[in-house]
């Protein structure tokens, strides 16, 4: 068994990566090998829409993905952290792409330019399949967030609540972003946002230590949500 060059951990780095989980050690060591493996800081730029070439993993730490629009304000995508990865876009497409990829915390990602992972694909078919499925969940959740954006700034800032709660099964959670990049990705402003999460506290639903939310009232949370 190697060492991984990128954490020094008897496990490759790129195991802990969705679309490799299912390839045996040796394939996932071979894969650890060809990638580029970088530290990043918070704030720093993994990327932008004139350098988007390959595939980014996330091994360690979060990264916001984001657009400019044409009134140069900033439009949330979303946000990734430990297991995701990003740049499948430039896999397999060589138009431009207009994301930008900053991390949000110190943390690590190991970088597959495009040509040496199409080559990884002629030779790991499987991973084109767990590629569609990842691809397949991506485009569900980019429809329900469209239409979430139509319903009230209280059901949505609701069911991201929940949301956040069960994917950490736990009441209590960090939220993983500030009030200007959350408002962003619910697609409001922070005052408005602010002023929610001040009436949820009022009514004793949540309660907020900073970025830190306990869920007092988890059913009357679900009933802001509009199904």
């Amino acid at each position: 068994m190697i060492e991984c060059s990128c954490c020094g951990s008897n496990q490759p780095c790129t195991a802990q990566i969705s679309i490799f989980q299912q390839l045996d050690q040796t394939s996932q060591e071979e894969i650890s090998n060809i990638a580029i493996h970088r530290e990043i800081k918070k704030g720093e730029m993994l990327f932008t829409p004139n350098d988007n070439h390959g595939l980014y993993l996330i091994s360690k730490g979060r990264v916001k993905v984001y657009e400019i629009t044409s009134s140069g304000k900033e439009y949330l995508l979303q946000v990734l952290q430990k297991g995701d990865f990003v740049g499948e876009e430039a896999l397999f497409s060589t138009e431009q792409t207009y994301t930008y990829g900053e991390a949000l915390s110190d943390g690590r990602v190991c970088f597959i330019d495009r040509e040496t992972f199409l080559d990884l694909l002629t030779k790991h078919p499987s991973i084109s399949l767990k590629l569609l499925e990842e691809f397949s969940k991506r485009m569900r959740h980019n429809a329900h967030q469209t239409a979430t954006n139509a319903e009230p700034v209280q059901a949505r800032l609701a069911e991201y609540l929940l949301n956040l709660s069960a994917a950490q099964d736990s009441d209590r959670f960090e939220i993983p972003l500030q009030l200007k990049e959350l408002s962003s990705y619910l697609s409001t402003t922070p005052e408005t946002l602010s002023r929610k999460l001040r009436e949820l506290e009022r009514e004793q639903i949540i309660k907020r230590e900073r970025r830190m939310i306990t869920l007092l009232q988890k059913q009357k949370l679900e009933r802001y949500i509009i199904l």
